[in-house]
């Protein structure tokens, strides 16, 4: 038996869940059967309606859901929202928290069709969007990688939070920088905080179908009601199924998501929130790297987009079932104290075959295969337990929140070996005239296994000083514990040896933060917080690198108009670590460490990030809605030497939509734009010479139009790339590029009850 081809770079990693297939059965069904449901009430319901004029009130009544609070942004219809609670606890409006704050609310992700988290991240500001093939999606801020992920609030880290659905959730709240306080180590770059939909005490539904290029077919379905006779106990279902082709060969992908959530008032004080949330990827025809940049005599070898030299049955497929419950209680004295728990199972089965090795030649030959399988399983728990309210002192109240959290998370890569000989060929004959058609292999789990767990916890406090009535002065410090180690197994399950452990105690991360507010409508801040993230990467000799240490300062102006419905920001910042970890240019490409990843060097002293963002979002005039952000971000080593160039340096991310007045109300346009800079990194041609590759600036375009055909039923179009902009998202990586999307357009039919 051959073992499984490990290449570059391409490790198992956290990539999913495991889901017991028993338990996910009855749910698959009932999802299905929701969803028929729902959509076959919401046909015989449009059957019923008459059309709408211009006289009638052509939106639907508005249902106030129970129980939800100001940050709640479903059934608003704005871009912005009242409150949140990501960066500090404390329940804060956008301007009174001093760090630089998104949010894409619910209306904005129905507006422009944002059905996953990359794409609501693409449209946000800052945030760089990159692939590395076609299951693989990284996210990055202010010059690093994003690694900090939230549900509600509640830490999770799967591998696959690129795929998470946004059918089941309110809104995205985004916290650029450092979130050290309530988060532990962590990147200055971005929390990516995804909240859920909540169910309302009077009875709501919806139903939607899209259909749009490339064969994609998505259905939608959600329900809440209240589950007694005074909606003390109500409950929610979301459901969403997706099928969908693309513009690479051979690739195509099926979706399946499903959510469940109930809430009890146990007293009029005392919340109980429990809920389960499962989503399936399945794709086929699965990319594991790029299109070649290059031929083999060192031309430009200018691919098509549909560039795939995957075989039809290569696949990634991933799952994950997320499982919580809440507690929370409001004390008369305005305190509040709030219990999390979170079980998140994820499992990830990856087998792969693709042509991504090489360079190829004008006669079609050229290219070799990477194969390899990669069955790998998580599991996730994760707690957190807070408290927060209002103590007097020196005649004014002031706020107070305190804490503990943690996770710990356990991941299962089973040793699983290809068939020899291979049934396939290691060469593709000719990329010309690929198809795809390959024999499958049959694989061989050995029962060997490698067990990777890792543990962070800690405890936080911090308050907020009402210094006078336009001063906020905010501090606070959280202690962090943190360990990770890797056991390994035989075949029989006996312990053979423990490897990569590192080890960390009482880390010590404070939080400071000043708000001035100088007119009713406008605050100056600033706000400071050191960095530790222990390093999972490992230099050439096999050793981890020392922790990354830093700091993280940032200053701003932000602006609240018309009762909060527009907020504006404009913020400068600087984050200085020591020991960022860049990959080891100089070991060749197919130098692997023995667990299959590259290895990688410290940058040392110094590493600076520098930049400026402004962003405005919310509604300016009635029937006006608006999100637009710019980003400037620069990073440089110690010695000045420019990194992360693979990232731009400027991004203008926009869009907006107006509702028509008058005879036309029924009608809503909108529309978004996206523009970056040149990016740019070294590539290597086959003659072993290194050249600069890169991918200029741009500009895509995308448009949406709303016709409100009844009160209840509405028709959504969207356009993206409208120009039909041929681009790269990312290059250099292993000496190609990964395309952007073509032009693309989808039609959604929505009706509410």
């Amino acid at each position: 038996m051959a073992r499984v081809h490990s290449r570059t770079g391409m490790v198992a990693g956290p990539f999913s869940p495991p889901v017991s297939q028993l338990a996910l059965r009855p749910l698959a069904l009932a999802v299905h059967s929701a969803l028929l449901t729902l959509v076959l009430g919401a046909g015989a319901a449009w059957a019923a309606d008459a059309p709408a004029t211009p006289d009638e009130t052509t939106l639907s009544e508005i249902k106030v859901l129970g129980q939800q609070d100001k940050a709640s942004t479903e059934h608003t219809g704005s871009y912005t929202t009242k409150q949140m609670a990501t960066a500090t606890r404390m329940g804060l409006s956008i301007r009174e928290t001093p760090q630089s704050i998104s949010v894409v609310t619910r209306q904005r992700m129905d507006d422009m069709g944002l059905n996953s988290l990359a794409e609501v991240l693409v449209q946000s500001t800052g945030v760089t969007v990159q692939e590395n093939d076609s299951e693989r999606t990284n996210f990055s801020a202010r010059g690093f990688s994003i690694g900090n992920y939230q549900i509600d609030g509640v830490a999770v880290n799967s591998g696959s939070n690129a795929l998470f659905d946004t059918a089941i959730y309110d809104r995205i709240e985004i916290v650029r920088g450092a979130t050290g306080l309530v988060s532990g180590n962590g990147d200055p770059s971005a929390t990516i905080n995804m909240l859920h939909k909540r169910p309302g005490k009077e009875l709501a539904a919806s139903a939607g179908m899209t259909v749009g290029s490339w064969s994609k077919v998505r259905l939608e379905g959600d329900i809440s009601a209240p589950l007694n006779a005074d909606g003390s106990i109500r409950g929610r279902v979301v459901v969403a199924g997706q099928n969908r082709h693309s513009y690479m060969d051979l690739y195509k992908e099926r979706k399946l998501v499903g959510a469940v959530i109930v809430e009890a008032d146990l007293t009029p004080d005392t919340l109980l929130t429990a809920g389960i949330d499962y989503q399936k990827n399945t794709p086929k025809g699965t990319s594991w790297g790029t299109t070649p940049l290059f031929f083999a005599d060192g031309t430009p070898a200018n691919m098509p987009r549909s560039f795939n030299m995957a075989a039809k049955w290569s696949s990634w497929e991933r799952a994950f079932e997320n499982k919580y419950v809440y507690l929370e209680h409001r004390f008369a004295n305005d305190w509040k104290i709030k219990a999390a728990y979170g079980r998140l199972d994820s499992s990830s089965n990856g087998k792969l075959f693709y042509g991504g090795s090489g360079y190829p030649k004008r006669d079609g030959s050229g290219l070799e295969v990477w194969s390899g399988a990669f069955p790998y399983d998580e599991k996730q728990d994760n707690f957190d337990l807070s408290a927060n309210g209002t103590f007097p002192l020196f005649g004014r109240q002031h706020d107070l929140v305190l804490g503990v959290n943690g996770w710990k998370r356990t991941g299962t890569t089973n040793e699983t070996l290809l068939p020899d000989p291979l049934p396939y060929a290691t060469r593709i004959p000719d990329f010309r005239n690929w198809t795809g058609d390959v024999p499958e292999p049959v694989l061989t789990r050995t029962g060997a296994r490698d067990v990777a767990t890792t543990k962070q916890s800690g405890a936080f406090v911090a308050t907020r000083i009402n210094v006078m009535d336009n001063l906020k002065v905010l501090a606070g410090a959280r202690v962090s514990k943190w360990e990770t180690y890797n056991n390994r197994y035989d075949a029989k399950g006996n312990f053979v040896k423990r490897s990569s452990a590192y080890k960390t105690d009482d880390v010590v991360t404070p939080y400071a933060g000043v708000v001035l507010d100088v007119s009713k409508n406008t605050s100056l801040y600033a706000s400071y917080t050191d960095l530790f993230k222990p390093q999972n990467l490992k230099d050439k000799n096999n050793a981890f690198l020392d922790p990354i240490t830093g700091s993280n300062v940032e200053a701003g102006v932000k602006s609240a108009f018309f009762d909060e419905a527009l907020n504006a920001s404009f913020a400068v910042y600087e984050a200085r670590q020591d020991n960022l970890g860049e990959e080891d240019k100089s070991v060749p490409l197919t130098f692997v460490l023995p667990d299959g990843s590259r290895p990688y060097v410290s940058t040392g002293k110094g590493t600076k990030s520098r930049g400026y963002e402004a962003e405005v979002s919310g509604s300016p005039l009635s029937g006006w809605q608006l999100f637009a952000g710019y980003t400037h971000s620069k990073s440089k080593t110690g010695k000045g030497v420019v990194t992360n160039t693979i990232q731009p340096t400027n991004m203008l991310r926009a869009s907006t939509t107006y509702r028509l007045p008058g005879a036309l109300q029924n009608i809503t346009i909108g529309g978004g734009v996206n523009w970056q800079n040149e990016i740019y990194t070294t590539a290597t041609l086959p003659n072993k010479t290194k050249i600069r590759v890169s991918q200029g600036s741009y500009v895509l375009a995308n448009l949406m139009a709303r016709y409100q055909i009844t009160p209840k039923l509405a028709a959504t179009l969207n356009v993206n790339n409208l120009f039909d902009k041929t681009y790269f998202r990312r290059v250099g990586f292993y000496n190609g590029g990964y395309y952007g999307e073509p032009r693309n357009v989808a039609l959604n039919l929505r009706y509410q009850y």
